[in-house]
């Protein structure tokens, strides 16, 4: 019996600044090469040619519509498979028949045939009991197969939360310099701030300040979040983002990670977990948040370069046509944290969507969380695991104390 997924308002209101509910489409392909990849796999968005800015790289292509029986090989390690979602406005409900648009709305949802005409939305899909179980989508296309290990990653030290509650980001950002942890692990890294403010020094002794971002539209502060207080982020990470396409950082690695400041986050995991994953020429962004219609999560938020740049490319255009102050369904969540926006701005200019539920232990995704704290908004993951991040941990003693505990399984 198939679980319904978790609607919209089940989501904690705190977690829109770390993630929400949104869009998608699948389609299926095989990955010839990519034997990381042990079990099926499924993701995100439809590819969109005319980025012309971007320069193309090799490709191949994928097949699509493949038999039950070469599905058999992927569950045995022998393929490696994918299935992206296109924008998700497009896609259907797990109440509807999906043969036609060949997706569905909630992440970690697949359409799978019933009849030759009849098509449903599942998690999974039994051939006989439930149909025909044939996996329905269409074709991407994928940069050259090698690994991808360089990490640009990036935090945002918000000393002006707008919350009742001191912001412990500056703390927390401190401690993890201090013991070269975190995003100071990655290839290239920045600390971007509402202020300037010293973080100590890195390795080489050099001191890290932090880049800070001015609100020169006036959105840092138009409106908070009615549980936690807290400023609604997506202003102030429009300036973030416009100031890492300024600086052009990032165009040295292959991919762009955003870690909240209160993420035990551990860059070599990530490294061995995203190698392999399908980079298409269209840009790949990772879902990390199964069962509500919105996957991206922003505890740890991964994208390939090319999705990054495209966001980059096209971030005035989704800030005067996304209607991010308002929010989705008419205003009735509030207005969208920056990761919500993000994730739309992508799909709307073809970035594709790569399931990857397991980069993330996340408190604020109730498909993380036990059964019996579905609805405990403030539940914890424990640190006995060896997920690419964990998360929140806001206090700088229980942060650190569940670095040292995640670390011993390696």
């Amino acid at each position: 019996m198939q679980q319904d997924p978790v609607s919209y308002a089940e989501v904690d209101e705190a977690s829109f600044e770390i993630g929400d509910v949104r869009p998608a489409r699948p389609s299926v392909r095989k990955i010839v090469g990519a034997g990381v990849l042990s079990s099926l796999l499924f993701a995100g968005a439809g590819f969109a040619a005319g980025h012309g800015v971007f320069h193309k790289p090799s490709v191949t292509e994928i097949s699509s519509q493949d038999s039950m029986q070469e599905l058999a090989a992927v569950e045995s390690g022998q393929w490696a498979w994918q299935i992206v979602d296109k924008e998700r406005d497009m896609c259907s409900s797990t109440k509807e028949n999906c043969a036609s648009s060949k997706c569905c709305k909630v992440a970690g949802y697949h359409c799978f045939s019933k009849t030759a005409t009849e098509a449903k939305c599942m998690k999974t899909c039994k051939p006989g009991k439930d149909g025909e179980c044939k996996p329905l989508g269409s074709g991407i296309v994928l940069e050259a197969s090698k690994p991808a290990r360089s990490l640009y990653c990036f935090s945002v030290c918000t000393i002006n939360s707008g919350s009742p509650k001191p912001s412990t980001e500056k703390a927390l950002l401190t401690g993890q310099l201090a013991r070269k942890v975190s995003i100071f692990q990655c290839d290239g890294y920045d600390v971007f701030s509402d202020e300037k403010v010293s973080l100590g020094t890195d390795a080489q002794g050099k001191e890290v300040i932090t880049t800070q971002v001015k609100d020169v539209d006036n959105e840092f502060h138009f409106a908070k979040r009615k549980t936690s207080g807290a400023w609604v982020n997506t202003g102030t990470f429009i300036q973030v983002w416009k100031a890492i396409d300024k600086s052009q950082k990032y165009q040295n690695y292959e991919w762009v990670v955003k870690v909240d400041a209160d993420a035990v986050f551990v860059a070599d995991r990530l490294r061995d977990r995203i190698q392999w994953m399908p980079r298409t020429v269209g840009g790949s962004m990772l879902q990390n948040c199964r069962y509500v219609d919105y996957g991206f999560f922003g505890s740890l938020e991964v994208y390939s370069h090319m999705a990054f740049s495209i966001i980059l490319a096209n971030l005035e255009t989704c800030r005067a046509t996304i209607a991010w102050k308002k929010g989705i369904k008419n205003g009735k969540y509030g207005p969208m944290g920056e990761d919500l926006f993000a994730e739309i701005c992508a799909a709307k200019n073809g970035v594709d969507k790569i399931e990857a539920f397991d980069i993330s232990s996340d408190g604020a995704c109730p498909a993380d969380r036990p059964k019996d704290q579905r609805k405990n908004k403030k539940w914890q993951p424990d640190c006995n695991r060896n997920t690419p991040a964990i998360h929140p941990f806001k206090k700088p003693a229980a942060y650190f104390k569940c670095l040292e505990q995640t670390m011993k399984f390696q």
